[in-house]
């Protein structure tokens, strides 16, 4: 999952550099294409980058707790690795979430016409 992650993060930053770029900017369909794969990835990027920190976080809480002999500076650190460690667990969901494939009819428009009814059980039975 995160060797997926990181190839990702990859293309977005490859996508970064290819939208400045002023050969992509004069292509107008190609600048749309690149844009909206960059826009899809975006919401998984920022999800991952945070996934990082609060992993840096909890290995910083967690030398704090080792090394550290004051009680209330332990209580502090071990509360806030708790919560650190449930944000983890949410986002990693998320992420799974992020990664499943997008149905290619999502970005579709679509028109739903609604009538009202003609027969079944309100209408009177033929004898």
């Amino acid at each position: 999952m995160f060797t997926k992650l990181e190839q990702l993060v990859q293309r977005y930053e490859e996508l970064n550099s290819s939208l400045s770029d002023p050969k992509t900017i004069a292509d107008n369909r190609l600048f749309q294409k690149l844009g909206k794969e960059r826009s899809d990835l975006q919401e998984l990027v920022e999800a991952y980058t945070r996934y990082k920190e609060i992993q840096k976080q909890l290995k910083e809480n967690k030398e704090i707790l080792e090394q550290e002999n004051d009680p209330q500076m332990r209580e502090m650190a071990k509360e806030e690795f708790v919560e650190l460690e449930k944000k983890l667990q949410e986002l990693e969901a998320n992420l799974k979430i992020l990664l499943l494939p997008k149905d290619p009819n999502d970005d579709k428009n679509i028109y739903l016409e609604i009538r009202a009814g003609t027969g079944g059980a309100g209408t009177p039975a033929a004898t």
